[in-house]
């Protein structure tokens, strides 16, 4: 141990409480402070880094391309942890558990920590750490919470609160109210699953789910019926006084204050109450667990566990299965595979970002070197030397930066998986446009073209529109089986659909009313269908699995039956315009598909329906413009709308936006969306059109459909780019399913995702289950219950 010149003239200042401090895990591998060599900690800007590790040392390179030499090294290791004894034999019993909870074990009981201070300037030797400009910034970076630690912590802790409708709640108990009368629903024999109306004692059952589960929805129909607000579900009320509570008007699982206040009036005394059902929450915890130990075949074989290149499971940092199950299906994907996994070293050597863990493109490269490298897919032995699962790779750093500012993603709350793979191909898009205009853009493997086709009915002329897409919505048929399976009605048992039925019904005529012909001059009806113009390299498919039953979105569980083989989907082309048509005259789409009456801007907005949309988690913008869209014809039709348009580039573009007047925009937004590689003219075109804001300006210039005026402002850079990153084509249509994404559980709300994905060509196709950390090989998967299909065109 030396003192440096580095060392001596430093001054360093300790990281703040809202400093991140990466101390755990390299930001730029997946290498932890649990292997040997431990993790370096930047003294100066707090990254943490790998080194002395045979294939790396990012350590050294992060110190050479920041100058800043100094680290403090940390390493964990296991204490030697002493037998177990029982209650018995230590004479002292565990402390009661009063509710759900998951504590966090002091790790001072577990490990032991070692740490140095080392100057890379001096070829990484260690120095004197106890020096006073040195050893308070090494205190503050022992004592710090790690960077990602927050995230995981609240994973688990779901936050519900009070709200107002419990505050103000008015009771009057029912004449003849009585505490026998609490034991079974008022209008059924259901005797579980019984919910209490605070405001009059009323006792009915929960919701109907559709696998028989649940209820008869007498709980709910009371509030429909009453406007009683708020319930507590009976036999969850503790001695300590809690209980799960519900607010139908928040339509969320709330919190009540003075729970024991309000049961005192119908008689009942908290204090001489005992649990006797699972919360909301032991429930959904469950589900997951179940599902999680039941990896077997139909037979109750239990599947191998495997490890390996492309076998490295994701492990769940909390309700993140959405996020690692999509990951699996886009990184088996040749093109994102080799984007990213050939080329980390390079990245990380030349990268001049100063923070590798909020650098999209660096979490990029580090996921596909931790999933396709094989060196942390190791199966660990139990102390009976039995092979189990694998422990997985956290995408913890990952998540943080693609997340980033996100309302929802960059929450600890479950997501929809589709949702995710359009955010996640956005980020993407938008970063790799800053290295070579986006040649190596490997989201262009979803990118094809639709050709919608609509005919007036009076005059017949046509028109013909073409739109650049990256996903499909695939509707299914909701049809009840003839024969239900004992113990479930058939409303609660759907039959099976094909593929080729639910292919045939997206393509299909459709009817639009009210459309105002430029030809006729008047409304009219007209028919319109959307086919494929183009086909993409990877299809990416969502099964449209929603539907609302009284106001509630409830999960469609209809098989839908996809060949594992080849499928053609050449008769799904549109054909262009055909002889002996005549064109529409070419005005405003808008004007010509506006209502008789007036506008859809004019149409007064259904504010129940948008509350009902926004609580399945839409934007308001999306929720406002779907109500206008469908002249207020209810809630189903405009959730119809939303997964039609999903793709439409102006889907998050408010309707009444004034487009700015005159050319006047921010030169700082200009500049920063040339810097993407689009052209002056045509970002200023996007800003003009979407009243100055960026983010719809960028969203423009990312999905436009690719009009002649567009195409003659583009830079020759930019053209040339879209050309040769293009990957769709207009002969090749023949598909194999190489990968899809389901989702376990009956309620939209929760549940768990799990991942399919197909490996090797011909003789030597495998397929594999992801289910988070766990990967296990299959012989024949199962994708009729899928929610993202991924199909692979064969050229």
């Amino acid at each position: 141990m030396s003192l440096c010149e580095h060392a001596l003239n430093s001054r360093l200042t300790p990281p703040s409480s809202s400093t991140p401090v990466y101390k755990e895990e390299c930001t730029q591998c997946f290498d932890s402070y649990d292997m040997p060599g431990g993790i370096d900690v930047c003294l100066t800007c707090f990254n943490g880094a790998c080194s002395e590790r045979p294939h790396h040392n990012h350590a050294q390179q992060h110190a050479l391309r920041t100058s800043h030499p100094l680290t403090l090294n940390i390493r964990r290791v296991p204490k030697p942890q002493p037998t177990h004894q029982s209650a018995n034999e230590e004479g002292e019993r565990p402390a009661k558990q009063t509710k759900l909870e998951i504590r966090e074990e002091p790790d001072g009981e577990k490990y032991d920590y070692e740490t140095y201070v080392r100057c890379w300037a001096c070829s990484g030797a260690r120095v004197e750490a106890g020096l006073e400009n040195i050893q308070p910034t090494v205190d503050a970076v022992i004592h710090a919470v790690e960077a990602s630690k927050g995230s995981e912590i609240k994973a688990w802790s779901e936050e519900v609160g009070p709200c107002e409708h419990f505050e103000t709640l008015e009771q009057s108990p029912l004449p003849g109210f009585s505490l026998d009368s609490v034991h079974q629903c008022s209008k059924c024999e259901k005797r579980d699953n019984l919910w209490m109306c605070l405001g009059c004692g009323h006792v009915g059952c929960g919701r109907r789910q559709y696998d028989g589960s649940g209820g008869n929805n007498h709980a709910i129909e009371h509030f429909e019926s009453t406007g009683h607000r708020v319930s507590i579900k009976l036999g969850t009320i503790t001695p300590e006084g809690t209980a799960d509570a519900y607010c139908y008007v928040c339509d969320d699982n709330k919190v009540d204050p003075h729970l024991a206040t309000h049961l005192q009036v119908f008689g009942i005394s908290v204090s001489a109450q005992h649990k006797t059902e699972k919360s909301v929450a032991e429930l959904q915890l469950e589900q997951n667990l179940k599902f999680d130990f039941s990896m077997t075949t139909a037979d109750g074989t239990q599947l191998q566990p495997v490890a390996g290149p492309g076998l490295t499971g994701l492990r769940n940092l909390g309700n993140s299965c959405y996020m690692a199950s999509v990951l699996q299906c886009v990184f088996g994907i040749d093109r994102f595979r080799d984007r990213y996994f050939p080329s980390a070293a390079e990245h990380f050597a030349t990268c001049t970002q100063p923070r590798p863990a909020q650098c999209i493109l660096c979490q990029l490269h580090k996921l596909a070197d931790g999933l396709w490298s094989g060196r942390y897919a190791i199966l660990e032995k139990d102390e009976e030397g039995k092979t189990g699962h694998q422990q997985g790779i956290p995408p913890a750093q990952f998540k943080m930066a693609i997340a980033k500012d996100h309302y929802e993603f960059s929450t600890m709350r479950q997501q929809d998986a589709f949702e995710f793979l359009q955010h996640l191909a956005k980020q993407v898009n938008i970063v790799e446009r800053s290295v070579a205009g986006g040649a190596n853009d490997p989201t262009k493997v979803f990118d094809f073209s639709t050709e919608e086709r609509l005919q007036c009915s009076e005059c017949s002329r046509v028109r013909y529109k073409t739109q650049k897409v990256s996903s499909a919505s695939l509707p299914v048929i909701k049809r009840p089986v003839a024969e239900p399976s004992d113990g479930l009605d058939s409303q609660a048992q759907l039959a099976p659909v094909s593929l080729k039925e639910c292919l045939d019904l997206m393509t299909s005529d459709e009817t639009v009313d009210g459309y105002n012909c430029p030809q006729c001059q008047k409304p009219t009806t007209a028919i319109k269908s959307t086919k494929f113009a183009t086909f993409p390299k990877v299809l990416a498919m969502q099964v449209r699995r929603f539907e609302l039953v009284n106001w509630v979105p409830q999960k469609l569980d209809v098989p839908v039956q996809v060949p594992l083989d080849q499928i053609d989907l050449e008769p799904y082309k549109g054909r262009g315009i055909q002889p002996g048509e005549e064109l529409l005259p070419e005005t405003d789409d808008a004007a010509d598909s506006a209502p008789a009456s007036g506008s859809a801007d004019e149409q007064p907005v259904d504010e129940e329906v948008v509350s009902q949309l926004e609580s399945m988690g839409f934007p308001r913008v999306r929720c406002v413009k779907a109500v206008k869209k469908t002249g207020n014809s209810g809630a189903e039709a405009a959730m119809n709308w939303i997964f039609e348009h999903m793709d439409d580039a102006d889907i998050d573009v408010p309707e009444d936006t004034p487009a700015a007047s005159g050319p006047s925009v921010d030169p700082e937004a200009v500049e920063q969306l040339m810097a993407m590689g689009f052209s002056k003219e045509r970002v200023e075109k996007e800003l003009a059109k979407t009243g100055g804001d960026p983010n719809r300006a960028l969203d423009r210039l990312l999905n436009f459909d690719g009009t002649e005026d567009d195409v003659a402002m583009a830079s020759p850079d930019e053209s040339a780019a879209a050309a040769a990153t293009s990957d769709d084509s207009e002969s090749a249509s023949v598909f194999e399913l190489t990968g899809f994404v389901s989702h376990k559980g009956s309620s939209v709300h929760c549940g768990h995702y799990i991942a399919n994905v197909r490996q090797g060509l011909g003789a030597d196709t495998q397929w594999f289950l992801f289910n988070d950390a766990k990967v296990v090989a299959q012989g024949s998967p199962d994708p009729e219950q899928a929610y993202i299909y991924f199909f692979t065109r064969n050229d």
